[in-house]
């Protein structure tokens, strides 16, 4: 049979562009239909393993009326537990604190002390090596003593006017060794009573003379370096 003797309702009609974008647009369609479908199973997994939600907390009737009425409602126990621990810990610090300034205090005073302590006993050193031969000197004045009153007998013949001198050159010679070693005289006579450096031992009213002043030396003072080993005995006016 020959495509003459075909039905003309039967023969094939013409494939258009339309026809093909449609027939595109309907496959593609199917196509992502299918890739919805296949992707649903996966997002409902990723669901699942998705954190739950918390819950709401349920609101209390009875905090609010306690935080109406002006209460509060009681902390939990370990709260209340860590609050004491607290206070004790803060109470411990302080009498740290307390203990360590009076510490403090006490090794500021005892430096203190200490550096008094050495202080003292430098100057007591340098008194003592200062004043070292102080006994030695005074234990010589009786002889100083002596030799004033035999010089001041004088001489009443050629022979004691020798001697006399000779006791002066050898009493000046001692007095200059005693003087390099710190002795000197205290002067006395004509000048005010001082009861560091004088002893009075007579009193005698004296025309002219205020009173209190040494009107008369009876025994020589003396001093060495700045401590008065002896004071001057006198007689003062009155």
């Amino acid at each position: 049979m020959t495509s003459r003797n075909q039905n003309p309702s039967e023969q094939r009609k013409p494939v258009t562009a339309r026809d093909l974008r449609k027939a595109k647009e309907k496959k593609d369609r199917k196509k992502n239909k299918g890739d919805q479908d296949i992707g649903k199973p996966m997002e409902t997994e990723s669901l699942h393993n998705q954190e739950p939600e918390r819950e709401a907390v349920p609101f209390s009737p009875v905090s609010e009326e306690l935080r109406q009425e002006g209460l509060e409602p009681e902390p939990p126990e370990e709260t209340v537990a860590f609050n004491h621990l607290q206070e004790e810990w803060l109470k411990e610090l302080d009498e740290w604190k307390t203990k360590a300034k009076e510490n403090e205090e006490r090794f500021m005073k005892a430096r203190a002390d200490l550096e008094n302590f050495r202080r003292r006993a430098r100057k007591d050193q340098e008194e003592t090596a200062k004043y070292a031969a102080a006994s030695l000197v005074e234990s010589l004045l009786p002889i100083l003593d002596n030799f004033e009153r035999a010089l001041e007998a004088g001489a009443t013949t050629e022979e004691s006017k020798a001697l006399h001198q000779g006791v002066e050159m050898i009493y000046r010679q001692f007095f200059q060794v005693l003087q390099d070693k710190g002795l000197s005289a205290i002067e006395a006579e004509g000048t005010p009573f001082n009861p560091h450096e004088h002893n009075a031992v007579m009193q005698e009213t004296k025309e002219g003379v205020e009173s209190g002043i040494v009107i008369q030396e009876l025994q020589k003072g003396y001093r060495f370096k700045e401590r008065v080993i002896r004071p001057s005995m006198v007689k003062v006016s009155s």
